[in-house]
């Protein structure tokens, strides 16, 4: 058994999960978190991605520990579905953001919380040609990997957040870094202390509630498990995964990320595509 660490934390996409990959995850990886669970470490997912989309997943790695999903927004049982810890957005800040993103011709997801666990995505739509898609003219599937599915076109976002009983844990806006300035200070300072917002992928830009983060998340679940978070090895690779790494006793950022997260880590693991997060495993769980 393997006493380094009491709890491995890892982030999905760009650490774990790939569409390059059949089913999402390579073998390397798969076989590294099974191997570090068998070894007795127990192993978990800190992710933006809804806390529907990651029980779909968590069952083909063996997960069973309460996940940390919608950038921490939620945290829940993967195996009951139980929802154990919310953080959402207060209505006034989600409507100034749904305000914004209806005179914007930028793609922009709402994540709603049902009481039953389940989660609600409204996407604005400008034209009826939109279809399933967007502004920026991505193919079905880019949206859907990204955004998740099914998604309500909206022509009203706005409408949306004056609606009764909405419980907004965040939201997702287009801003590709590559091919534009990029929008996370512009729009942190727009929507002031009422809202996180962080980048979570070169394509991407994420707002939730201030204590909606991956670090306070982890804390929470820390406290909830009785794990010091000295014992946490946590991975990640962008922005969002900051607060995660600073919260983690050790923290691996992927060979890809950029300088900003490889600075807040103690050891840079190799880029998605060369199995980084499994060599982290091996290296500092199995060895």
């Amino acid at each position: 058994m393997n006493d380094s660490f009491d709890l491995v934390v890892l982030d999905m996409d760009g650490t774990i999960y790939g569409r390059q990959f059949p089913g999402g995850f390579s073998p390397r990886v798969r076989r590294a978190i099974a191997a570090v669970q068998e070894a007795g470490t127990p192993v978990t997912i800190a992710t933006g991605r809804i806390f529907d989309f990651v029980r779909t997943i968590t069952p083909d790695l063996g997960i069973t520990l309460p996940v940390i999903t919608a950038q921490g927004a939620v945290i829940g049982d993967p195996v009951s579905g139980e929802l154990l810890h919310e953080a959402l957005i207060p209505p006034g800040p989600a409507r100034d953001v749904a305000r914004w993103a209806d005179c914007e011709e930028r793609t922009t997801v709402f994540y709603l919380n049902r009481r039953n666990g389940r989660t609600r995505l409204l996407q604005n739509a400008f034209t009826p040609t939109n279809g399933d898609g967007g502004m920026e003219g991505w193919d079905a599937a880019t949206y859907d990997h990204w955004f998740g599915s099914p998604r309500e076109l909206c022509p009203s976002l706005l409408k949306a957040m004056n609606e009764p009983s909405v419980h907004p844990l965040k939201f997702i806006t287009v801003n590709d870094c590559t091919q534009e300035a990029d929008l996370t200070a512009r729009l942190q300072a727009r929507f002031g202390s009422d809202l996180l917002i962080s980048r979570s992928h070169q394509l991407l830009v994420e707002g939730t509630a201030p204590k909606a983060n991956k670090g306070d998340a982890l804390k929470w679940l820390a406290g909830r498990l009785n794990i010091d978070l000295a014992r946490i090895l946590a991975v990640g690779d962008n922005e969002n995964d900051i607060p995660m790494l600073r919260a983690a006793g050790f923290a691996v950022a992927m060979g890809q990320a950029t300088a900003i997260v490889q600075q807040e880590a103690d050891w840079v693991a190799p880029a998605l595509e060369q199995d980084g997060a499994a060599a982290a495993l091996e290296r500092f769980c199995l060895a």
